[in-house]
């Protein structure tokens, strides 16, 4: 029996994503029974794959692959040579590189293991290669061999991991782009060279036959990437392929890249890789004219809209499924533009504000594309704030993508900092990524009394929200408005627990962090409640937080405001 939250997402679906989920569910059906029939295919695919041909010039398409990888994974290749493997903060000491266990589970995750999908990517092998010593070389050829020996497609799981598409073009990107910009810079061994070339071209052979048209968005942008990256090393693409990826560079562009250059599942970190891939299309050689000056243009505005979703730390913000260290910061890719005091990102919903010590980003816009919102929370109307450079009010983040209470909390709207209203959810979510109903907030216009701000409405089930974010002085003034059911409308706040809690009452609540002293001041309704919670900015890294309640002044007329205010002392 399907449940009403599966029905309502398979109804969004498209009859193009639905035939390719028939696909992917036959491709499962049949490696249960004939693993080897399959893996037989996928060798004829890849049997038809061109050879790399390196050119003399390195061209920059390249070093930009490269960069992305190279930041996060640098400082990790001496541990990666020894086995030695840490990501999200869970820890694998395999011995050495030879005897690493591809299948790897960590305790932490149940359902949707993250951490060994990571694993696969390979990122690690990019410095390896450019920066390594022998030492480093030997152990990525270990790293091949042993992965060629144990990722068996009858391995249950496997398709969710190393042999995800989205994981398999990741590790094409990772290491061709080591690949290429270490054969330019060095002599590796011709041994290797061959290795790593028949090793890529078996990955390509398994995208080629599995591009994720079923879930569309950013997996597709990965696995067009990763296609048109190594056809853009080979002598004389094959036509049909030059066609097939012209057309479907051109409609993922399209699709998945709004025209104010933010990604439309509307996650600052996927935004990072939207803006490598971007990269890859625009220096592509054998995409028609038309489709690289599309990739050019976007990759402008993506690059801008990056930039705009970065806090003054330099680290991205956490709507939506997103945290740090996944992605390089946007200023380790290219140079920060110059911001007004207040703009915003009109086709994605999100303002910036800035003024003195305050920054502000706020969120007044659709929780995704319809047909696959699966990365979105409902943080409708919801704000990050810093104050002083650091960050005050934040976001409760993306602790795991595993199906279970946390993940449900990280979604929840009664979690986010938005106006909100207890056991009113905008909201249905289902394991890790379905999503059933669906809402949207969006853009209003400020009352004559917010000259320096923005406004943002979200029509539920039984009440409207409205919320205003101004500037004021030197502070930021919020203004939360409830018309219809009134009962339970709160407004939650998360502040980390690196600010030290000085004291509250009903009408203000002040921290202190290194010398800074900061004051929420409600000037009507209340502070409810402080109490500690939970956030995260790093994945499977859980950090407790101040929780402040903040409870709307209700008005005969079924209206609830509640105005309150971020400021130093």
């Amino acid at each position: 029996m399907i449940d009403r939250i599966t029905l309502q997402a398979l109804a969004r679906l498209s009859p193009r994503m639905v035939a390719y989920h028939m696909k992917r569910l036959a491709r499962n059906k049949l490696c249960r029974v004939a693993p080897n029939a399959y893996a037989w295919h996928i060798e004829r695919v890849s049997a038809r794959v061109q050879k790399l041909v390196p050119a003399p010039a390195l061209p920059e398409q390249s070093l930009a692959v490269a960069a992305f990888y190279n930041g996060i994974y640098a400082p990790y290749i001496d541990n990666a040579a020894a086995g030695q493997f840490v990501y999200f903060a869970q820890h694998a000491d395999f011995g050495n590189a030879a005897s690493v266990n591809w299948h790897h589970t960590v305790d932490a995750e149940k359902d949707f293991h993250l951490w060994r999908q990571k694993f696969g990517h390979m990122g690690f092998i990019c410095p390896m290669l450019i920066h390594g010593n022998d030492l480093h070389l030997a152990a990525v050829a270990d790293l091949l061999a042993r992965f060629r020996e144990q990722a068996s497609f009858s391995t249950p799981g496997c398709f969710s991991s190393y042999w995800f598409p989205y994981s398999v073009s990741h590790r094409i990107l990772a290491i061709l782009s080591g690949y290429l910009v270490a054969r330019n810079r060095r002599s590796l061994p011709e041994r290797l060279c061959c290795e790593i070339e028949e090793f890529l071209r078996f990955n390509i052979g398994f995208v080629l036959a599995n591009i994720e048209h079923e879930l569309n968005n950013n997996h597709v942008e990965r696995n067009l990437a990763a296609l048109c990256f190594y056809y853009s090393n080979v002598p004389a693409p094959c036509p049909t392929i030059v066609h097939q990826l012209d057309r479907n560079v051109t409609a993922i562009i399209q699709d998945t890249i709004l025209s104010d250059g933010m990604s439309v599942e509307r996650s600052a970190m996927y935004q990072g890789l939207s803006v490598m891939s971007l990269q890859v299309f625009a220096q592509t050689p054998f995409l028609s004219p038309k489709t690289r000056v599309l990739a050019s243009e976007r990759l402008k505005q993506a690059i801008r809209a990056w930039h705009f979703m970065a806090h003054p730390d330099g680290d991205i913000a956490l709507f939506n499924d997103s945290w740090l260290g996944e992605v390089p910061k946007p200023s380790q890719i290219s140079t920060s533009p110059k911001f007004a005091e207040i703009e915003t990102l009109d086709s994605a919903g999100y303002a910036r504000l800035c003024r003195g010590d305050i920054f502000a980003l706020f969120d007044a816009g659709p929780i995704g594309p319809s047909s696959n919102p699966g990365h979105g929370h409902a943080d409708f109307l919801s704000i990050e704030v810093d104050v002083a450079g650091t960050r005050f009010i934040v976001d409760p983040g993306t602790y795991q993508y595993s199906t279970g209470p946390r993940r449900m909390h990280d979604r929840a709207a009664a979690e986010h900092n938005g106006p909100a209203a207890r056991g009113v959810e905008p909201v249905s979510y289902k394991g890790a990524f379905r999503v059933g109903r669906l809402a949207s907030a969006r853009f209003a216009s400020p009352s004559e009394s917010t000259a320096c701000g923005v406004a943002g409405e979200l029509s539920l089930r039984s009440v409207q929200v409205r919320r205003e974010v101004s500037l004021v002085g030197g502070g930021l003034a919020v203004s939360d408005c409830w018309h219809g059911r009134t009962s339970g409308a709160q407004t939650r706040l998360h502040v980390p627990d690196s600010w030290t809690l000085m004291s509250y009452d009903a009408s203000a609540v002040q921290f202190e962090r290194e010398g800074v002293a900061v004051c929420i001041s409600v000037s009507v309704g209340k502070v409810a409640a402080v109490s500690r919670g939970n956030w995260a900015c790093r994945y499977l890294e859980n950090r407790v937080a101040h929780v402040i309640d903040l409870q709307p002044k209700i008005e005969p007329n079924r209206t609830g405001l509640l105005q309150w205010k971020v400021h130093r002392i």
